[in-house]
């Protein structure tokens, strides 16, 4: 079952994608919510990379020095990831005026010098500054390399998807609303630019700009970009030459106007005369998020699991490194940059005498499941360390293990199904093992707390099955009847009947769960799609639990999901088989789209594929055969038991990404030479 993302960013735009880029690459589970791809701004941008000649000052001059100083690793990270270019070029950036300034820098030219630079610019230049360390990208392809780079990386990316509000339980964010649905996570991260104000009451409101792009002529071409009093000109390395942008402050209004384009080219000819006799090639608007200081919201919001990315206005390219190693550092390391405390939501609060600090939220890998079971909460308030009284154990052996991993009060990682808990996420079954005495040791070994009997061969008392009722204390075992042995979907309903009848007369008054099998074939005992389907809405209908026992077909597991079942058992291969998981690719897909349990059942033959599903991300495991015909059913009882243990807490965890060059785990930093 996907009981939930790690972390849901909100905005499919430069700042979410990279954001998201950074945390995946760390291990973490990403999901991204985009509205719509391309309304973002990240498409309607020219692309500067121009803090100065934006002439920005203080902290915002300060963070966006540090982002176009992590500009040429990072645009090389994304070419690398992604096999492609995305026109990143420090090719420098003039800044005429048309007045002369009262006092001037090292980086000033004169009116004469400055044509030096930029020949043809026009009369009423008086000069302007030179910034060399400056430049540009094409921010349409950044989007289109880190929407590539995403899905190849397996960020999950949702399109089309509205968030409407969030949901909030004991102070931190439990949900959020969607026209498609609830999702949930351990973490939120709002970057959904002008629209951020919508999901939370943020200063942010849209600031309309048009813009429009030229053919550069080939006998006239620019090499540089030309910054001018509320005009500039972008020239791209595929003769478009971009010219930007209107600036209105005039809310949501859609659209391009004959006024505002009609003044773009007129201050941009006016700037670079020859421009006038390039083709017109294409006209698009788009919405900045401004704040009333015109500086991005960065950091915590309200909640220890709600963080702000939003705000950028002008400058969201050129920001977008710094935001996302600022916020992946936030979230992986808890680790507050200094930097930060300038751009809280808290600073527009002029009634608070002082800013809120939060304790450092709990990481994503040390997230639980609720009550609920559809949830993940964060329990842990210590950053994922070990709790005090762990570490006051000291070194870990194995006299203190069992303590350290059982003793810790905060946590509840419990397994529910129709809404009964269970600790352990192993379930064991009764047939083929040896003798009864192997099977009562096995059990108790594995540590389960579900075992599943064939409701028919108890009712026949079958060989092996004689005297079961009294083998097992089903005071502290929960029974699971299943139809083994049907063949279709009348008989497993009659079947399922009578094993609720069984339940409880071994003492389960309230036990509704059924595991439902219906195999008609006898050489591989496949289970049959659609008999399958219409036993379990049958018998969702009379109330049961239905655990069906399926195929590994994604579309099936999502149809029994919809007509009410408690949990999906696909299977990994034949029964018996001990094959290991051999449908990898669709049991993701199940585990992916599955809002409910989902148990691994079948086929598994070693603990090492036992950890293997549970690293998955499955929720459960049911393993029968691999223990009862091993040459120690006891053994492996106990190693199936550490390995479902193991599996868990890897797929929370969350492992290192895969990578195609090494990596050295030692400093590389203050190396004795």
């Amino acid at each position: 079952m996907k009981t939930s993302n790690e972390i849901i960013i909100i905005g499919g735009g430069i700042i979410g994608l990279s954001i998201a880029l950074e945390l995946k690459l760390k291990g973490l589970g990403v999901t991204v919510l985009s509205k719509n791809y391309t309304e973002a701004a990240t498409n309607a941008a020219a692309g500067m990379l121009a803090p100065r000649a934006e002439q920005l000052d203080g902290v915002i001059l300060d963070l966006a020095l540090q982002s176009l100083a992590l500009y040429p690793e990072w645009a090389q990270k994304l070419e690398q990831l992604s096999g492609e270019d995305i026109d990143y070029n420090p090719c420098g950036i003039i800044a005429p005026v048309y007045q002369q300034p009262s006092t001037i820098n090292d980086h000033w030219l004169d009116k004469d010098t400055i044509q030096l630079y930029q020949p043809q610019l026009g009369k009423a230049v008086m000069g302007g500054y030179w910034y060399p360390e400056e430049g540009q990208v094409d921010p349409r392809r950044v989007g289109k390399v880190l929407l590539k780079i995403a899905q190849s990386i397996g960020i999950e990316i949702k399109e089309g998807v509205e968030a409407i509000a969030f949901t909030r339980d004991h102070g931190k964010i439990k949900n959020i609303l969607t026209k498609s649905g609830i999702f949930s996570a351990d973490t939120y991260i709002v970057a959904s630019g002008a629209w951020s104000s919508k999901l939370f009451p943020l200063p942010l409101r849209p600031l309309k700009g048009q813009m429009l792009s030229l053919r550069i002529a080939s006998d006239n071409p620019l090499e540089r970009v030309i910054f001018g009093e509320n005009t500039y000109l972008v020239p791209k390395k595929d003769r478009r030459l971009i010219v930007g942008a209107t600036s209105e402050d005039i809310g949501w209004q859609e659209g391009t106007t004959a006024e505002g384009i009609n003044t773009l080219l007129n201050r941009a000819i006016g700037l670079y005369p020859p421009l006038a006799c390039w083709q017109l090639e294409e006209i698009w608007y788009g919405f900045r998020p401004a704040t009333v200081d015109e500086m991005p919201i960065l950091g915590y919001g309200d909640s220890d699991n709600l963080i702000f990315a939003t705000g950028h206005h002008r400058n969201g390219i050129l920001l977008a490194p710094i935001t996302a190693q600022l916020i992946s550092n936030l979230i992986t390391h808890q680790y507050v940059d200094p930097l930060l405390k300038h751009f809280t939501y808290q600073r527009f609060n002029k009634s608070q005498s002082k800013i809120m600090s939060y304790s450092t939220p709990s990481t994503p890998q040390n997230s639980n499941i609720s009550s609920n079971g559809s949830d993940i909460t964060s329990t842990n308030g210590n950053g994922g360390h070990f709790s005090p009284k762990t570490e006051n154990l000291g070194y870990l052996s194995p006299s203190n293990a069992k303590e350290i991993f059982t003793n810790n009060s905060d946590e509840d990682d419990s397994l529910i199904i129709a809404g009964k808990k269970f600790k352990s996420r192993l379930m064991t079954g009764t047939g083929k093992y040896p003798s009864m005495e192997s099977m009562q040791q096995s059990v108790m070994a594995s540590g389960c707390q579900i075992v599943t009997v064939a409701v028919r061969r108890v009712q026949t008392n079958a060989t092996g099955h004689e005297g079961l009722a009294e083998a097992l204390d089903w005071s502290k075992i929960w029974m699971l009847p299943n139809t083994a042995g049907c063949t279709n979907a009348e008989e497993a309903i009659r079947v399922a009947r009578l094993g609720r009848e069984m339940a409880k007369l071994l003492g389960q008054e309230d036990n509704n769960f059924i595991k439902l099998e219906v195999i008609p074939d006898s050489k591989y005992l496949l289970p049959d799609p659609i008999g399958t389907l219409q036993a379990a809405e049958q018998l969702v209908k009379e109330g049961f639990a239905v655990l069906p026992y399926v195929n590994a077909d994604p579309l099936l597991c999502k149809r029994l999901e919809e007509v009410g079942c408690a949990t999906v058992m696909p299977l990994g291969s034949p029964i018996g088989s001990g094959q290991g998981i051999q449908n990898l690719a669709n049991i993701k897909i199940i585990i992916e789209q599955a809002k409910i349990p989902v148990v691994i059942d079948a086929g598994i033959g070693t603990p090492s594929e036992a950890a293997l599903g549970m690293e998955l991300g499955a929720d459960a495991l049911l393993i029968n055969s691999a223990i009862a015909l091993a040459q120690n059913p006891v053994k492996m009882a106990q190693g199936m038991r550490l390995a479902a243990v193991a599996g868990r807490l890897a797929y929370q965890a969350g492992r290192i990404p895969v990578k195609q060059y090494a990596c050295a785990s030692s400093p590389v930093m203050g190396i004795v030479e």
